[in-house]
Parts: structure tokens; C-alpha cells; sequence
């Protein structure tokens, strides 16, 4: 069985996966669609009981989900949040639907469900002590409204229907938080097995190629890679079995990690390879993060290794830059092994 030591790495940060982006159109579409619904149906005076508050809630609904929906698509999809909104979008979806609510002008309107929507849209997004805030807010919002719109005293508004739609609505609340709770962590363990070599703890070669291919998207982003092979780990293997050599990897990857700076990435190969990209690092500097790595594992694992090491040219795709420094690798194991070998920069082409 694979087993998960602690080894002292910093996974390997990614984009978000176009999945999310997918999923955070859908529900744009999803909630577009009910405040279009409602608008057409407060504007032919189906929704709303006077002209005023009709037109007023057609224009706070509509207006806001015509910037929600910019903002979702040209701000939030595209990496580049306002803080401020997205702070304060859940309180202003809460308030398009008391609106709604409000200017229709009947307490038993079906308008109050789309509370429930909410509860559980949101527990999607948000958990803990801010999903408890929130909830609570909605709770309120829907008891505020169901009050305002009952005609009578206080005592009388609190009849049957609103106790049932507020106990209906913090039940709600409850196994949406539990779900969302259940959701981030199933999604939180296949994103582990997804990312994550199940026996060294690094980020997987997959994980890694994701994440640099997305880096050097940017012809001008400087870095350099690190290309390292454990010598002689099949005789290892053999000498003292498999499982010494799982402890073997398992200890390499703890000293590269240990020994590796905060910016980064660190990533297990495949078989006895790792492979390390250093952002913002030449090629002189890359030597010297990879001759102290070799000395870290001569002295503290029970093998050596032999590195190779390139630095991006300017506009040169990942996969050139790591096949330059997979290179050299072998040069370095054909020549004496426990050894660091660099990769002369690629010929410019000729105009």
C-alpha cells in the first residue's frame, strides 16, 4: 500500500481548472435566467402590486445582475477580482431577492424559495463562521419580509406559514453546510490524488508540466530547471529491496524540499527522477541551488545524485528547457555521477 509521509514540500500551485470557470457560467446562467424571469414578469405587472415599487425592483434586479454578469465573465473568470465585490456580491444577491419580495407585496409569495437557492448556491462557495453569518443574514432577510408584508400586529404575523418557512429555511441551511462541507473535502482528496506522488508527497510530474507550461506561457519569464537522477538506485533496489528504496526516495524528497526555496517547485519525475523549476533564476544561481541539493543528499540519504541544470532562453517553451537539462542528466551519469552538469543556452536562430 502507498503511504503519505510528511514530507515538508509546498504543492505546486495551478491555475484554476476550466472546470471552475464552466461552473461559474452555468450558475451565472442559472441566476440570470430567475432574475430575467422575474423582471418580464414585474414589468407586465404579474410580480409586483404597485407601479413604483414594480419598476424600482425591475431596476435594482436587472442592473445588478447585468454588472454581475460582466463581472463574473470580464473580472472574476479572468483572475482579477475586486475584493470589494466579492465581499459584498452575497449580501446584494440576498437583496435582489427581499426586493422582489417586497414589491410584490404578498406574504405567501412563492418568491420567498429562492432563499433556499441561496443557501444552498452559497454553501458551495463559502463554509465556516462566514457561511453562519451569511445563512443567519438570509434567515433574517426572508423573516424581515414575510413580517413586513402581514397585515396586522406583530403576533398575528407569526402564524404557522412563517414558522414553517423559517425552520424550512435554517434546515436548509444546516445540510447545505454539511453537503458543502462533504464536497470540499471529496474535492480537496481528488485534487491530492490528481497533484500529489502518493509516496514522496511532491507534486506529480502531471501537476508539475501543468504548472510550468502555464508559467512559461509568458516568453519573458526567466527560470531554470533542474533535472535530477538517484545513481545506481536499481542496485539499491536489489541489494536491499523495495521498500529500502521507497524509504530512499522518500528521503530525497524531504532534503530537496528542505533545501529548496519558497518560490520553487519541486516534483517527483518519475521512478528515481525528480525535477525542481526555479522561477526568476539564471543559470549560475540554478548551479549553486543544485550543487548544494547534491551535498545535502551525499551526506544524509544512502545514495548520491547526478543533476542537470538549463536556464530558459528568451521565448523557449518548457519542454526545450527541461529536454536540454534531461541532457546533460546523462552526461553527468555517463561521467562520474554525484555531479552537476549545466547546459550551454540554445543557438539564437538565425533571421
Amino acid at each position: 500500500m502507498p503511504h503519505y509521509p510528511l514530507v515538508e514540500h509546498r504543492p505546486v500551485p495551478t491555475p484554476p481548472p476550466a472546470d471552475r470557470n464552466h461552473l461559474e457560467v452555468q450558475v451565472l446562467i442559472l441566476q440570470c435566467s430567475i432574475a430575467a424571469f422575474y423582471c418580464v414578469g414585474a414589468g407586465l405587472g404579474y410580480f409586483a402590486a404597485e407601479p413604483a415599487a414594480r419598476w424600482a425592483s425591475v431596476a435594482w434586479v436587472g442592473g445588478y445582475h447585468l454588472f454581475h454578469a460582466w463581472y463574473i465573465l470580464f473580472r472574476r473568470n479572468r483572475e482579477r477580482p475586486w475584493e470589494l465585490v466579492e465581499v459584498i456580491t452575497p449580501a446584494l444577491d440576498v437583496s435582489c431577492i427581499t426586493v422582489a419580495l417586497l414589491a410584490h407585496a404578498d406574504p405567501n409569495s412563492a418568491f420567498w424559495a429562492i432563499y433556499l437557492y441561496a443557501l444552498v448556491g452559497y454553501a458551495r462557495r463559502i463554509h465556516g463562521l462566514a457561511y453562519a453569518a451569511l445563512a443567519s443574514f438570509i434567515v433574517a432577510n426572508l423573516a424581515t419580509s414575510r413580517l413586513l408584508l402581514s397585515p396586522g400586529s406583530f403576533s398575528s404575523a407569526v402564524d404557522a406559514d412563517f414558522v414553517t418557512m423559517i425552520v424550512v429555511a435554517v434546515a436548509m441551511a444546516a445540510l447545505a453546510a454539511a453537503i458543502g462541507t462533504a464536497w470540499r473535502n471529496a474535492e480537496r482528496q481528488a485534487r491530492a490524488l490528481a497533484e500529489v506522488d502518493p509516496l514522496t508527497g511532491l507534486a506529480n510530474r502531471r501537476h508539475f508540466f501543468e504548472w510550468l507550461d502555464t508559467f512559461a506561457a509568458d516568453p519573458d519569464a526567466q527560470f531554470a530547471v533542474l533535472m535530477l537522477d538517484l545513481d545506481d538506485f536499481k542496485r539499491l533496489n536489489d541489494e536491499h529491496g523495495h521498500l529500502f528504496g521507497d524509504d530512499v526516495l522518500t528521503t530525497v524528497a524531504t532534503l530537496l524540499a528542505r533545501n529548496t526555496r519558497a518560490g520553487d517547485h519541486v516534483a517527483r519525475y518519475g521512478g528515481e527522477e525528480f525535477v525542481i523549476a526555479l522561477p526568476g533564476t539564471g543559470l549560475r544561481e540554478a548551479h549553486r541551488i543544485a550543487d548544494r541539493l547534491r551535498e545535502a543528499i551525499f551526506g544524509q540519504a544512502a545514495t548520491t545524485v547526478s543533476i542537470g541544470c538549463a536556464e530558459r532562453a528568451p521565448g523557449e517553451d518548457a519542454e526545450s528547457t527541461i529536454r536540454r537539462a534531461d541532457d546533460v542528466l546523462l552526461a553527468a551519469k555517463r561521467n562520474g555521477k554525484n555531479t552537476v552538469r549545466t547546459a550551454k543556452p540554445p543557438r539564437p536562430v538565425a533571421a
